[in-house]
């Protein structure tokens, strides 16, 4: 079990060796954090564990990142020792109540406390699914109560459960963390499901810039976004979320709309040649005067010989109608 001494001590900020971390690092946190040091003084002392001459970061990322930026000589921190697993345990526990907390990052610090409880659950049930282990629990701690306590026919039915191996879903260590941690198991599993859809399959890049996206701090949307079942459509809705730059997409929906994989509510959604023309319109109007006269050398070049015949009689009926070639000539750019 992991231990922690009392003493509280100064280190050089810049001489603390960070290593992997299980959450997301936010710049502006580090900064803010640090000029409040500054200001006002260390509330909280950071965490460090002494391994071969050098003191390792536990806790305490962007305090100390803030205390660097900040050029502050000293940071306050507390030596703790124990294994890597016991370790992580500290970084995951001390930071699962903050505040701050979008659901992508609570979603990467339940997952690791599940995956350390998940071991601790297995330790004698070998080869066993999760579901099982939590049936042989939850059977073991029926079994443990007093004669009287659980009626006959009922502990029958849970013996018949526990042998069976019938109860789907059913995870003793997810009721194990949610006890430990204050939580609802529902929040075990919504956090759970979020990390195995949206963070799991995918590069880090792309969930960190989800989780630092409006919809990404949103647990309904990313809960939404996590219901996609095909992987490659859920990949395409992510990439569409953090790509608006524009801000445009206001939901999953949206998202969905614009990377096509749903029809917009009241339209029927095109294929064929009707979607192609519509996109090649699109691409078209935004080109200026002078992009027009550069591209259609290339334009002609692109039309289909059978065409032709057709887009010069629709080119000279333009021309026409703007008054003739002299009314045009001086196009603005």
């Amino acid at each position: 079990m992991a231990s922690q001494h009392s003493e509280i001590f100064p280190l050089d900020p810049a001489a603390v060796v960070v290593g992997p971390r299980i959450g997301l690092f936010w710049p502006e946190k580090a900064s803010a954090l640090g000029a409040l040091m500054k200001r006002d003084g260390q509330n909280d002392p950071i965490k460090v564990q002494h391994k071969k001459g050098e003191w390792l970061l536990v806790t305490g990322l962007h305090r100390l990142r803030g205390a660097i930026e900040a050029g502050l000589d000293t940071i306050k921190a507390i030596e703790v020792e124990g294994s890597s697993a016991e370790l992580a345990l500290i970084e995951a526990s001390e930071n699962i109540h903050r505040r701050d907390f979008g659901p992508i990052e609570r979603a990467l610090f339940i997952r690791e406390i599940a995956e350390l409880a998940e071991e601790r659950w297995s330790k004698g049930h070998e080869n066993l699914t999760p579901q099982q282990i939590g049936q042989i629990k939850r059977w073991e701690r029926e079994r443990e109560k007093a004669p009287g306590v659980v009626r006959a026919d009922d502990a029958a039915a849970m013996e018949a459960e526990y042998s069976a191996a019938t109860i789907a879903g059913l995870y003793g260590w997810q009721e194990e963390v949610a006890e430990s941690l204050g939580l609802s198991p529902r929040t075990i599993r919504d956090s759970l499901k979020i990390h195995r859809q949206l963070i799991a399959p995918f590069e880090a890049e792309l969930w960190e810039l989800l989780a630092r996206s409006p919809l990404g701090k949103k647990r309904a949307a990313l809960m939404e976004l996590a219901d996609i079942a095909d992987e490659e459509t859920r990949r395409l809705v992510i990439d569409t979320i953090v790509g608006d730059d524009m801000g445009e997409i206001k939901s999953v929906s949206d998202a969905m709309i614009a990377a096509g994989a749903k029809a917009a509510a009241g339209k029927v959604r095109k294929a064929g040649d009707s979607k192609w023309m519509d996109g090649a319109g699109t691409n078209l109007d935004r080109l200026s005067a002078s992009g027009w006269r550069q591209f259609a050398p290339t334009l002609v070049e692109k039309i289909k010989p059978s065409a032709l015949v057709t887009i010069r009689d629709a080119v000279l009926a333009r021309i026409a109608a703007e008054g003739g070639v002299e009314a045009i000539g001086a196009d603005d750019a």
